[in-house]
């Protein structure tokens, strides 16, 4: 039997969780988990050009083609900060800080067991 792994994205429950549709523009790839800003459009991008530009976390990963297709994201929250994509060169606290804006918070939460030195 398949069994999907627990990503541990979500932190806690203090904050409602929100997800809400989205279009993902065309030929992106988004991983779950993965911050994201929206393009002239009004689709999402994997490209952020600053912090103040995001716009939500990807609940599922999608990968797009010659032509948009719809996905949903997280509108607010609580996440794993261990657990959420930022873009390669990004200083956390702003993105934190953006995030925390649009009622997405990040916390310490559960890493990995491979993390775990027991």
């Amino acid at each position: 039997m398949y069994q999907q792994p627990y990503e541990n994205l979500l932190s806690g429950f203090q904050t409602p969780v929100v997800t809400k549709d989205i279009i993902v523009a065309a030929n992106e790839e988004l991983a779950a988990g993965q911050v994201f800003a929206l393009n002239e459009q009004g689709q999402a991008t994997a490209t952020i050009a600053t912090a103040d530009k995001v716009y939500g976390i990807m609940a599922d990963a999608i990968a797009t083609s010659g032509e948009p297709r719809p996905s949903v994201y997280y509108a607010a929250g609580e996440f794993n900060k261990y657990k959420v994509l930022l873009p390669k060169e990004a200083v956390f606290v702003e993105y934190e800080q953006a995030l925390r804006k649009l009622g997405i918070y990040l916390d310490s939460a559960v890493k990995n067991e491979e993390d775990y030195n027991v």
